[in-house]
């Protein structure tokens, strides 16, 4: 029974994988048949395929429903009555759920740039002077709100990269807040990096705090100093090149033994559709440099050395697998 399958993240990535292509049309003669060949290799693969083409479909069709209008003109009182019946209720909620479902996609930081005062746009590189006097560099599709109220010299950054040249005021403490980290400074030039799920901290000049909102401690950082800080937590403290972490502010992403997961998750910010990781490809460790203005050359780079391929889907989707 199809039941009593247990699918595999494998097998699921495959199928994703499989129907992108296939919807794509770019499948050849000799890919065809390797379909056929994966599909009938294990009941496991045709389950899988099967649902992915059931949960896309769930997808497509309400929005499909609200494109097509009735070809037969009725009463409009027959309309209303039609448009408040409980079963056109749940069609249109559901539709709507599709397509919010749609929307949280192919732009998840529709949500974050109504919270947000500043937000940039494909520019590679924002000044903006904050009321204190300070200055914030900010990275493309990067986006903060600010709070310099009753003497707050508060800033979060909802997503992206940053970097601080903080003006010292009376000892009063400026602070940065990046997802689980907390940044406290008097007066400093400092670097924050909200690509990821982790926050990464570099120092450039002065001396910052980092904590998290959880009560896991603190660490200072000096010159040339750097900390992650994820759901884990502090991770330790590490030296680095600040002309490396600051490699944003001129275009480029540069890493070192960086999982391809966490790299595309990162260059997925300055492109200008979604990109996706399918496989244990994702696994693999990369190091180099990357432009950020030419997404594309990055991700072919990137499949070069991995071993891997790349798929443009659709104008809104791009796979490496």
């Amino acid at each position: 029974m199809q039941g009593d399958v247990k699918l595999t993240e494998a097998q699921k990535d495959e199928a994703a994988l499989w129907h992108v292509k296939r919807a794509g049309g770019s499948l050849t003669a000799a890919q065809e048949q390797e379909f056929d060949a994966w599909l009938n290799a294990d009941t496991g693969n045709r389950l899988a395929y099967d649902q992915m083409r059931v949960l896309w479909a769930q997808v497509e069709e309400p929005a499909r429903r609200i494109a097509v209008s009735d070809a037969g003109q009725v009463p409009v009182w027959q309309s209303l009555l039609d448009w408040f019946s409980p079963l056109r209720t749940v069609t249109s909620c559901a539709a709507v759920a599709a397509v919010m479902a749609m929307v949280a996609f192919l732009n998840p930081d529709a949500l974050e740039n109504l919270q947000a005062d500043i937000v940039t746009d494909a520019a590679t590189v924002t000044e903006m002077r904050l009321p204190d006097g300070s200055a914030v560099f900010l990275a493309a599709n990067s986006a903060i709100a600010t709070d310099f109220e009753d003497g707050n010299r508060d800033v979060e950054l909802l997503r992206g990269q940053a970097f601080f040249d903080v003006m010292h005021r009376d000892g009063d403490s400026f602070r940065v807040r990046a997802g689980m980290a907390t940044v406290e400074v008097v007066g400093t030039r400092f670097n924050v990096d909200y690509l990821a799920h982790d926050t990464r901290v570099g120092v450039e000049e002065g001396a910052v705090r980092v904590s998290t909102g959880a009560d896991t401690g603190s660490v200072m950082l000096g010159p040339g100093d750097a900390v992650a800080v994820g759901a884990g937590g502090l991770h330790a403290k590490e030296a680095v090149d600040i002309a490396s972490v600051q490699s944003w502010m001129h275009g480029r992403l540069s890493v070192q033994n960086v999982r391809l997961d966490d790299l595309v998750a990162r260059l997925d910010n300055f492109a200008p559709g979604r990109l996706m990781v399918l496989g244990e490809i994702g696994n693999k460790t990369v190091s180099g440099s990357f432009p950020t203005n030419d997404v594309a050359r990055s991700l072919e780079t990137l499949a070069v050395a991995v071993g891997g391929s790349v798929i443009k889907t659709s104008p809104w989707l791009t796979i490496i697998y």
